[in-house]
């Protein structure tokens, strides 16, 4: 007699949890795989682990085999006076907060945006690129702060300047007004500005509320293994929420990045069919920044503050480079402008190659590329 199909739950439908659903499907074609999420409405509230359910509102619970968190996070508010309810303040994270900004874009002359990390980067980007006055505001230095050092956020600044983007560092939004159908606004050290749209990057706060008073072992995100296995049997997590431990820079750590989730997802299916493969890619964001480039690779000072770091800067060509070491492994860096190096840099980090003497990395980076050899005819 066959034996009933595995049940997959998996919580969570952003990049982890799709991917990982595409991937069971792939390779399970009998599961049955059931998919939570919060996008239009609460849909679940906690988890018996004991009694492998997820208790769902307003009904009954639903029994797991295997279960999969990948609830990621959510926007941290902006919280000042006049924030409650203000039309045109967008946090970017749901799909009708999309529509509504590109339907308020063609109406609007003035943005401002706060935030100094890449959500703020991406939305600064969008309204320059639309010929919006644009003000960015930072409560850092510089951008990305934790991860880049000065000349990184000098490189940063005059790509912003250069697309006309009006920069505001050390400062804050104070209070918001509506005045006229816009938004008036108040920062923290004398901006003040009348914008038809705020858009704010403050960063996120993983949804992990609903395992409170559970077995389920959490810090900022769920910890898991190599193997993005909780503490918990038959349970796993992926993507944003996953803290995981990381066998290249060999110590637990999360990255919020779309490739990571989709890595993720792809490789936690595959262990949830009962693979036991630790996940080993370097974790990697790249994107277009300002008619140039930024891609962050590894771990930087932003995961680990004891991480030594050299760079190299060229303001005139906008290019900037920042390698982070622990001991005598490369574990991270950060490239902006011209891309030249990327894939050694990635192999140098994913293989664990010692670095005896550091400085001739940057040399290193510089050579060109051997192309690889054509296949010999049979």
């Amino acid at each position: 007699m066959a034996s009933d199909p595995t049940r997959f739950v998996i919580i969570g439908n952003g990049a982890a949890g799709t991917y990982a659903a595409e991937q069971l499907r792939k390779d399970d074609a009998a599961a049955e795989i059931v998919m939570i999420d919060d996008e239009k409405y609460t849909l679940y509230n906690r988890v018996n682990f004991e009694e492998k359910t997820v208790s769902i509102e307003p009904g009954s619970g639903l029994g797991y085999d295997k279960l999969l968190i990948a609830t990621g996070g959510r926007p941290n508010p902006l919280r000042v006076p006049g924030s409650d309810n203000a039309p045109y303040l967008f946090n970017f994270q749901y799909f009708d907060e999309t529509k509504a900004m590109v339907a308020r874009i063609p109406e609007s002359k003035i943005a401002v945006v706060l935030g100094g990390s890449f959500i703020g980067y991406e939305l600064t980007e969008a309204f320059a690129f639309r010929k919006l006055e644009t003000h960015w505001l930072q409560r850092g230095p510089w951008f990305l702060r934790r991860s880049l050092d000065e000349p990184g956020g000098k490189v940063v600044s005059l790509l912003a300047a250069d697309a006309g983007v009006h920069l505001h560092y050390e400062e804050s939004i104070e209070k918001l007004e509506r005045q006229n159908g816009q938004l008036k606004v108040q920062g923290s050290k004398g901006f003040t500005a009348t914008a038809d749209l705020v858009g704010v990057g403050l960063g996120l706060t993983m949804n992990i509320d609903i395992f409170k008073g559970t077995a389920l072992q959490t810090k900022v995100g769920v910890l898991t293994n190599e193997f993005l296995e909780t503490n918990v049997p038959d349970v796993w997590a992926a993507g944003d929420v996953a803290e995981f431990y990381d066998v290249v820079s060999q110590r637990h750590h999360r990255m919020g990045t779309w490739d990571n989730s989709l890595n993720h997802g792809r490789h936690v299916a595959k262990n949830m069919l009962g693979a036991k493969q630790p996940y080993v890619e370097v974790p990697t964001y790249a994107s277009g920044m300002f008619n140039s480039n930024i891609s962050v690779m590894g771990v930087t000072t932003e995961e680990e503050p004891d991480a030594e770091s050299l760079y190299e800067v060229e303001y005139d060509a906008r290019n900037y480079k920042r390698l982070f070491f622990l001991g005598d492994k490369l574990v991270g860096a950060i490239l902006i402008g011209k891309m030249k190096g990327r894939k050694k840099v990635l192999e140098l980090i994913s293989s664990r190659t010692p670095v005896e003497e550091r400085q001739k990395v940057f040399e290193l980076l510089a050579m060109p590329e051997v192309p690889a050899k054509p296949a010999a005819a049979e």
